[in-house]
């Protein structure tokens, strides 16, 4: 193709996104660029849906187990490893498939959204006291005092509210706010795929995928991740489940509540990713998926569609 297309394939949490990606890149001899936050740690496999050994070794996939949970990642780390890599596949005839559903990470980099600087080491204080007593309060009045309405947006978001006072403190002003929705567009070489399961199926998958996880040692994961200093990293700690399972460690609760937690932990955070994906990607093509779908159909579906076949 020419120029050459990246596929994005995009959704919430457990809606296939993993297959319907490799199995894009076995038909169209291409590799997967992973566009989740938390699947770059090292040690962060089950909680994730990190795609395992025999996954792996079906494709070559880029941005998984690159980073120790100590580090940080943003939206601009993403941004810049992600294009260095869509680059080089290009260079080598492969087709780079974007897969995830870390939606502003993926918004940045298929818009061409403006970067805001970054600090280690100004972030390390900013971390730090939000984590004191009334930390959160404090770090929102400082934010409040450019812009009261913003402030109370952003209170309900620490990673959001973090970043924010980062870029104050950087800049003497706050993170920019993206462009309104009617003036999004896609840069030229991007194709957006949005896997959306209706919404009964996906709370099934959900249920199913948080039992499974569970079964394959989550719990013991959460443990050693905490020997390693979990609880203070800069982003690794805001992965989903985590938390609740990290309480569940301390409180000696049953596994059963446990469960039933992260259950509707996750349905709530995918709630989130369907009202982002349905309002933040113009331009998107949004692919249904249901009971009788499978990954295989969207596969060709997509292929077809792109001309690719």
């Amino acid at each position: 193709m020419n120029p050459p297309v990246t596929i994005a394939v995009l959704g919430p949490t457990c809606s296939g996104k993993t297959a319907v990606g490799i199995g894009l890149a076995q038909r169209l001899d291409g590799e997967v660029i992973s566009c989740d936050s938390m699947q770059i740690y090292r040690g962060m496999d089950i909680g994730t849906a990190k795609p395992g050994k025999r996954e792996l070794a079906l494709v070559r996939h880029h941005l998984i187990d690159e980073l120790d949970i100590a580090e940080r990642y943003d939206a601009s780390k993403f941004v810049t490893f992600a294009e260095d890599i869509i680059r080089a596949l290009c260079e080598r005839r492969k087709t780079p498939i974007l897969v995830g559903g870390t939606g502003m990470y993926a918004k940045a980099l298929v818009y061409g959204l403006r970067l805001e600087p970054a600090d280690p080491a100004v972030f390390a204080a900013v971390l730090d006291e939000y984590q004191r007593a009334g930390g959160a309060e404090a770090l929102a009045a400082e934010v409040g005092a450019v812009d009261p309405a913003r402030a109370q947006s952003l209170a309900q978001n620490p990673r959001r509210l973090m970043r924010a006072v980062e870029v104050l403190r950087l800049t003497r002003r706050l993170p920019a706010e993206a462009p309104p929705h009617s003036e999004l567009q896609a840069r030229d070489e991007f194709r957006q795929f949005i896997l959306m399961p209706e919404p009964a199926y996906h709370r099934e998958m959900i249920r199913e995928r948080t039992q499974t996880m569970l079964a394959a040692g989550w719990i013991d994961e959460v443990r050693q991740l905490l020997k390693r200093g979990f609880p203070d990293t800069p982003t690794a700690r805001q992965a989903l489940g985590y938390h609740e399972i990290a309480d569940y460690l301390q409180a000696c609760g049953s596994l059963e509540e446990l469960t039933d937690r992260l259950f509707h932990r996750t349905i709530h955070y995918a709630r989130r990713q369907r009202t982002w994906f349905r309002h933040q990607h113009p331009g998107a093509r949004v692919i249904h998926v249901g009971r009788g779908v499978s990954c295989s159909d969207i596969e060709e579906d997509i292929a077809t569609s792109l001309g690719l076949l």
